[in-house]
Formats: structure tokens, sequence, C-alpha cells
């Protein structure tokens, strides 16, 4: 992998043995690569809402610290990204992952939005997955670079947060809410917020209220947080041997692991329908632990982690090639001809575990 970039949210070696991740009969002999996802447009229901959207997609970031929402003392830059989501219970959807600046893999919050119109004007609703810990959350990390992976969330799964009511200005469009929201955060009452879309620069100000009516987060009145256009965080590309693979942390001070290499990964796998097969995140897991190479993990595995050092995070989508094929694993929770998404963390190279034999050339160059 060629990797080199970088609130909330003891390695133990782990038999590789029936762990639904790897089994070696399970391995899918003579893969042969995917072909990357068509690539997919958006389509808006209404021209406003392609317009508004328009000024939302793409990656942001403030352009000073904002203290947080529990703390205001802690400040930190944000970042935020925004892509377009089909979701088939939510028409006219953007997802939007907010993080610190220092910790983008780690986003405090992930949030779908939704243009509508109530009786002729443009509102803009967010909701957020309803079950705190339904792991679709974590699944989504990261994807908003490839949004064709985004699971299709059903409706049900999320619940409505706040609206904002959008009219068009001289440079851009505004929101606000129509009204104060009830809220619990951070000690306030309720809650306000806005939104100014513009110029290549998006200005936010969500405040919450005490009892008493005093602001005890978010900017001062008339005061906001200002995002503008930066480069992506994370970086995508494909594999020709059948993998698209995101970038999610990349430590530049390691080198890559090599044969013969002990290796620790904290890691998960989905289906694409957003359901959690296996990890190694539960409270009793250990992270999965091999010499490298493996020859008893799924082809997909090897393809998506190559080149990785200690403390890169990745998250790869492997096709049913480089997977299970047509049969169903890990109790059924991978049905036949899945395609899967990954993610991995690297928590331990353990340089030359074992010595692997030296390959002698006949030739003698």
């Amino acid at each position: 992998m060629m990797m080199r970039m970088t609130p909330k949210l003891a390695v133990v070696a782990a038999l590789l043995a029936g762990a639904p991740l790897a089994s070696a009969q399970d391995a899918v002999a003579d893969a042969q690569p995917a072909s990357p996802a068509a690539p997919w447009s958006m389509t808006w229901t209404d021209p406003v809402f392609e317009q508004i959207a328009g000024l939302m997609i793409g990656s942001w970031k403030t352009t000073g610290p904002v203290g947080e929402f529990a703390d205001p003392t802690r400040q930190a830059e944000v970042v935020m990204s925004i892509a377009p989501a089909k979701l088939s219970g939510l028409p006219d959807a953007l997802y939007v992952e907010t993080a610190r600046a220092d910790s983008p893999e780690q986003p405090y919050r992930s949030a779908f939005v939704q243009f509508y119109r109530r009786q002729g004007e443009v509102r803009l609703r967010t909701l957020e997955v309803r079950a705190p810990g339904n792991p679709v959350i974590s699944m989504m990390v990261g994807l908003w670079v490839k949004p064709e992976f985004l699971p299709d969330v059903p409706r049900n799964d999320l619940i409505a947060t706040l609206d904002l009511q959008f009219d068009k200005g001289a440079t851009g469009w505004a929101g606000q809410t129509p009204y104060p929201y009830p809220t619990a955060v951070g000690g306030a009452v309720e809650m306000t917020s806005s939104m100014e879309l513009g110029g290549d620069r998006i200005r936010t100000a969500d405040r919450g209220y005490g009892a008493d009516g005093a602001v005890l987060w978010g900017p001062a009145e008339g005061e906001a947080y200002e995002f503008v256009r930066t480069d992506p965080y994370f970086s995508a590309r494909w594999d020709d041997r059948g993998a698209t693979i995101i970038t999610l942390r990349d430590n530049a001070e390691t080198k890559p692991y090599a044969p013969g290499d002990r290796v620790a990964f904290q890691y998960s796998g989905w289906v694409t329908t957003g359901r959690l097969f296996d990890t190694s995140r539960r409270p009793g897991k250990n992270p999965l632990s091999y010499i490298v190479p493996s020859g008893s993990l799924i082809p997909g595995w090897a393809v998506g982690t190559d080149g990785m050092s200690l403390g890169d995070w990745c998250k790869f989508i492997v096709g049913p090639e480089l997977g299970y094929g047509p049969r169903s694993a890990a109790g059924g929770g991978i049905p036949p001809n899945s395609t899967l998404v990954f993610e991995a963390e690297c928590v331990m190279v353990e340089e030359q575990a074992i010595k692997l034999p030296e390959v002698i050339n006949p030739s003698g160059n």
C-alpha cells in the first residue's frame, strides 16, 4: 500500500484457526481482480437542492481552533467532509463527517442531511443514526472519499435532529433553525443552528443556551465558525489486484512490514449493507496476529494491507473474487458473492519473527 500521510470516539497474538476473517478453506484460489466501482452521479429531485448541495460537497477546515461542546476550553481545528449519499429511503441526501483536524480518522460526528420542501420553503434536515452503537457508523468513516460504497442506511435507523430553513441571498444561501430545539448537550436546555454558504466558505453557528438564556457553548451571538475548502484529508486508490483502498492514517516515520515479520491488526469487516460480520474491537477479543505472509487469510486481506507499517490505518473494499467467492462465511453473516468492506489498523510489527530462507539466483547475478 503506497501510504504516507496522518473528541470521542498489550497486543496479544490471536490464533488464525477458526477466525471468521481467516480460514484456509475460505481462501479463493486463482482470484481475479474485480473492476473498480462504476462512477455514478447523484439524481436530485429539485434543481435548487442540487445548487445548494453543490456549495456544500467537498472537504472543509475551520480557519482556526474552535471549542468543544462539553469543554469550550479544549480548542482544536475541525475538518468536515460532505458527499452525496444514495439512500433508497432518504432522497436528496448528503453524508457529513466531522472530526478534529489532528485525528480525522476518528470523527466525533457522522450524519446525513436531506433537502425537502415545506410549504414551498427549502429546508435542510439533519439526521443521525438512531442507535449510537450501531456498527454502520464506524463502517461509514472515510467512505465519503468513495461515496458509491456508503451503505443504504434504512430511514427507520435514522432520527431527525433539527431543520434549517434556507433562503437565497446576494452571495449564496443562508439557513437557520425556525425555532430553538431542545437539547441536553453541555448543560444546555435548547439550541439553535445557522449556516451560510457561498464563496467557497461555510459559516456555521450551533449555540447551546442555558435555562437563563445565556450561551453555554458555540460562538458568541453574531459570530460564527468559518470553514474554507481544503484538500481531502483521506486518499483513495484502486489496486489492480482488485481492491479499493482508502488511507485513513499513514505513519511516515515507520517502514512497511516485510516477509518474516509478525504483525497484528485491529480490524472490522462489514458486508456492503452495513452489517458487521466480525471485529477485533469487541471487549475480550484480540487483534489478528500472524507472520507475513499468511496463506490462511482471504486474498483481499493481503492486497488491502500490503505495504502498511506500524500505526497505519486503512479501509479497503474487495469483491467476492478476493473474498469468500460463491460460498457463505462467518456463520452466514457473509452471503455468497459478497463485496466486503474492511478496516485495518496496524498495531504491532515484530521484525523478522522468523528468518525466511534466502532465495538463491541460479544465474549468480
